[in-house]
């Protein structure tokens, strides 16, 4: 972050024009008249004043303007006796009276001095230490989200129903879209895995300090087959659903766009106006639901956020683990049907075998032999069915599911890097700034203070020259000033991590309970249909044990 560049200092020098002329009430053309007589390369232009000069400016103009309007009421007396005949003695009157009004303004400059002086004094006395760092916390004002009425109904459902191949240009490959449905609303909406991305890239730039959820990396696919397209296309689901869940992007005029707006044209329109955005990377330009961001930094905090940062890593590891063991119990039930229905086959084999032994002789025929070998057939292609919906019900309970929250550690971990930065940054400045401000005490040299003459006055005849503590915080102003906006930095994503996490945690209860509730229900579906297969099974063996009316099924 590079604070001191020309822009910056244009935009603080006018926030202290703007606090200390306008807002106070003072006459703008009268300070800009002033400013001229002071300069005359054109005073009015701030580009040519320091802010220290700027500063010392306004102090002394406040001063001055301040006598002149106490003056104004004196100036009236004079004025009344304009009726007098002498006009020699309203001359030498006048005279007496301008001596006295001098006299006084010279006093008045003196006493304004000495309070401008003690208040500067009292200032540095009560200035906060911003080196405290064991605990720090405010509210910070910033910028109020502008709500999308139509989503604020909680019962919002968002669903891909289908994927289409879309044919390419001359200058394009052919892709995918994805109808995207949102209801209760009724939109439907054709997106392209790289408006997805867009998507995503411009909540990042918009919500610093804001957890986005992840997107399935960008592979070409392999040999389009379906499966992979279904694959990703509830990879693309969960990244919807999840933003749903957090109230401050449901709101957001992007997303809004992203579901709504059906038209192609206009919505490559929208992402034209999005190029325009830059990266959120100041305070106020944050956006909140109520206005307002915590900003906190204290011992507890920080043991909380190293604490879950390692949770996490463990947490990524476990999630590869079950990842892997997913696809690998996708391979076991996969090779279990297979040797199932090879079994089957085999009973097949022998049905042929004794149906045609049968068949080819007049008597000793053996039909239980043909019964026997197409029921134990029914039993093992049946069981092979169950294990074939095994298959899909492990590709998308549980491989897709631990993929997805694989990659969501990941974005996670990539969020938490932020803080990180943020934090080195802040130190890194405040251990620099500290040696800066040391070394300058020790050489007593003020006019390298970058502080107003007033202030060095006031702090040399309050004996404060010499006092470490007060010296560090009144010295380099504007430093100082970017120093506290790097811990305000901090102090934001010091808080983000935690209550990011926070709700990670409690949104991983909630969603993974409901995820194994479905998971759970069908498993006892599929089991309940094995007990049947089993049921039926034991009928068969049984009428054929004791002989009783043989209920076969075709195979």
């Amino acid at each position: 972050m590079q604070y001191q560049n020309e822009s910056e200092q244009i935009n603080r020098k006018k926030i202290l024009l703007r606090r200390e002329i306008y807002d106070k009430g003072y006459d703008c053309q009268v300070f800009q008249d002033y400013m001229d007589q002071l300069n005359l390369n054109g005073g009015q232009d701030i580009n040519i004043w320091t802010y220290q000069e700027l500063q010392e400016t306004i102090t002394l103009f406040q001063t001055k303007n301040q006598l002149q309007m106490e003056t104004i009421n004196l100036d009236d007396e004079p004025c009344k006796q304009s009726d007098f005949d002498n006009h020699m003695q309203f001359e030498t009157q006048e005279q007496q009276f301008s001596q006295n009004k001098q006299n006084k303004l010279q006093l008045d400059v003196q006493q304004q001095q000495q309070i401008v002086s003690n208040q500067i004094h009292q200032e540095i006395l009560a200035k906060p230490n911003i080196d405290n760092d064991r605990f720090y916390q405010k509210i910070h004002l910033c910028q109020i989200q502008d709500k999308k009425m139509i989503l604020i109904v909680q019962e919002i459902n968002i669903c891909i129903t289908k994927f289409e191949k879309n044919q390419g240009s001359l200058l394009s490959a052919s892709y995918y879209t994805y109808l995207v449905n949102t209801e209760p609303t009724g939109w439907n909406v054709q997106r392209s895995y790289n408006e997805f991305l867009w998507l995503r890239e411009v909540l990042n730039k918009v919500y610093p300090g804001q957890y986005i959820p992840p997107l399935p990396k960008k592979a070409i696919l392999k040999n389009e087959q379906e499966l992979s397209l279904l694959k990703r296309m509830k990879f693309l689901e969960k990244f919807l659903q999840t933003l749903l869940q957090y109230e401050l992007i449901r709101h957001d005029k992007w997303f809004y766009a992203f579901l709504s707006i059906k038209d192609d044209k206009d919505f490559k329109h929208i992402q034209k106006l999005s190029v325009l955005l830059s990266r959120v990377t100041k305070i106020e330009q944050i956006i909140s639901l109520d206005g307002q961001i915590q900003l906190q930094i204290n011992d507890n905090l920080g043991t909380y956020n190293h604490e879950s940062a390692l949770l996490i890593n463990s947490i990524d590891l476990s999630y590869k683990t079950l990842q892997k063991d997913s696809k690998q119990l996708l391979l076991d039930f996969d090779q279990l049907s297979n040797t199932i229905y090879n079994m089957g086959q085999t009973c097949t084999d022998l049905y042929q075998f004794t149906n045609k032994f049968n068949q080819s002789i007049p008597q000793g025929k053996q039909p239980k032999l043909d019964i026997l070998y197409i029921s134990m057939n029914n039993m093992l292609v049946q069981w092979g069915n169950n294990l074939t919906a095994q298959i899909k019900i492990v590709q998308e309970e549980l491989c897709s599911f631990f993929k997805f929250n694989h990659h969501s550690i990941t974005s996670l971990k990539e969020f938490i890097k932020q803080k990180d930065q943020s934090q080195q940054e802040y130190e890194k400045y405040k251990s620099k700034l500290e040696l800066k401000k040391n070394k300058l005490f020790a050489l007593q040299d003020y006019n390298r203070w970058e502080v107003s003459s007033i202030q060095i006055k006031a702090l040399q005849e309050s004996n404060l020259t010499q006092n470490r503590e007060v010296s560090l915080a009144i010295m380099l102003p504007q430093e100082t000033t970017l120093q506290e906006d790097l811990k305000n930095i901090f102090a934001f994503y010091n808080y983000s991590q935690f209550s990011q996490i926070d709700r990670y945690f409690e949104n991983t209860v909630t969603d993974c309970s409901e995820h194994f509730i479905r998971f759970c229900s069908l498993q006892k579906e599929i089991i309940a249909e094995q007990k049947l297969v089993w049921d039926k099974s034991i009928l068969n063996f049984n009428n054929l044990h004791y002989p009783q009316q043989i209920l076969l099924k075709n195979t």
